[in-house]
């Protein structure tokens, strides 16, 4: 799907099927889930779920309605299905990119319960915004901003609601302290690398350079930090 995209993006044909975006979502968050099942205790993991879904879909509700938190928006009919003005696929994406970039700090950085790991989640995810916001709202038209500008309070809140997300994550999650691969660890790096890399392409081959380049540096410096709490395995 992904390369799919790439092609429907850059020759503008086919794009009628944008809408598979949220197959595309749909899939990660199923990964993601089943990933969750085999590193925490199963009842913890859905009502971890379920909550995320939840807290994402009435913020994406409100923020449609009345502008708060993230700024002056509205979907358009490019993401199906949409429930009374949000596309199922939003919150989808805001729990791939929360339970991926906690797990991705948990491993990582080897940070336990508290608010540094949610702390340093949040900053990936206001990162991946920076890179999905040109993507998203400018070429795919998934959104609109009012006068076709990304407010500054939408990274703020991004940050923020990251925060409130993974952390809520953290304190409900009940981890297998056994019994489980540290290999699976390394599926949330690839899923969120395949959005990355998505964006990035798309982004600079339309020109949306600064945003790109502060999301990007923000995943560098996070995973130059982590490199000297990557275990050992020699």
């Amino acid at each position: 799907m992904f390369p799919v995209g790439l092609v429907i993006m850059f020759t503008g044909r086919g794009r009628q099927y944008l809408w598979t975006t949220t197959l595309f979502l749909g899939l990660q968050a199923l990964i993601t889930f089943i990933l969750l099942l085999n590193l925490g205790k199963p009842f913890s993991v859905i009502i971890s779920t379920v909550i995320i879904f939840i807290l994402s879909y009435f913020t994406e509700w409100w923020g449609v309605n009345t502008g708060f938190p993230f700024g002056y928006y509205t979907y358009t009919d490019v993401l199906k299905p949409i429930i009374n003005g949000v596309p199922l696929a939003i919150t989808f994406a805001w729990f791939v990119v929360s339970a991926n970039s906690l797990l991705i700090i948990k491993y990582f950085f080897k940070s336990g319960r508290g608010f540094s790991a949610a702390f340093i989640a949040s900053v990936l995810i206001l990162a991946t915004d920076m890179l999905l916001e040109p993507f998203a709202a400018f070429v795919n038209n998934y959104w609109s901003w009012a006068a076709n500008t990304i407010p500054v309070q939408n990274f703020i809140s991004w940050l923020v609601l990251g925060f409130v997300f993974s952390l809520v994550l953290n304190s409900t999650l009940k981890w297998n302290e056994t019994g489980f691969q540290e290999s699976l660890f390394k599926i949330p790096p690839f899923i969120i690398a395949i959005n990355l890399l998505n964006f990035t392409i798309v982004n600079l081959a339309y020109g949306y350079i600064i945003l790109t380049c502060i999301g990007l540096g923000i995943f560098a410096v996070i995973t130059l930090f982590s490199i000297k709490f990557i275990p050992n395995e020699s």
